[in-house]
């Protein structure tokens, strides 16, 4: 006969194992692309996390990393940008999918301080997402 503990463990991993199977997996959300780099001349001024949704901010942006030319093509009518930036060594985009069209993008940046800065832009689907950062996306 089967003691009054493990009764109660196989209620738990019995329940565990429910709750695990009534909720599928989603994928890990992915950028379409990215481009990333480094700029070797010092860039005044700080750089901050921002969503990009059309070419003139796009261009600004860039310009003001010190790029002399685009760091890749955006189709800006079906898709949006994400920079982040760093004077660490390196920089990588972590998303998360909140669910009901919402994304979360968070940079993780080393903490070495080296000369120049470091940068990537994350592209994203607009048909895919409604909000990125909790900015709506028309």
């Amino acid at each position: 006969m089967a003691s009054y503990t493990e009764v109660l463990l196989g209620i738990v991993f019995f329940g565990a194992a429910i709750s695990m199977a009534e909720e599928p997996a989603r994928p890990e959300p992915q950028p379409l692309r990215e481009f990333r780099g480094t700029t070797t001349d010092e860039v005044a001024g700080p750089i901050p996390e921002e969503l990009i949704q059309d070419q003139v901010t796009y261009e600004r942006a860039w310009e003001k990393l010190g790029l002399k030319e685009n760091p890749g093509k955006v189709d800006f009518k079906h898709e949006v940008l994400f920079l982040a930036t760093t004077r660490g060594s390196r920089v990588n985009l972590r998303l998360r999918d909140d669910g009901e069209g919402r994304l979360q993008v968070m940079a993780m940046a080393t903490r070495d301080i080296r000369p120049g800065l470091r940068y990537v832009f994350g592209v994203f689907s607009r048909k895919d997402w409604k909000h990125i950062n909790e900015t709506p996306l028309p």
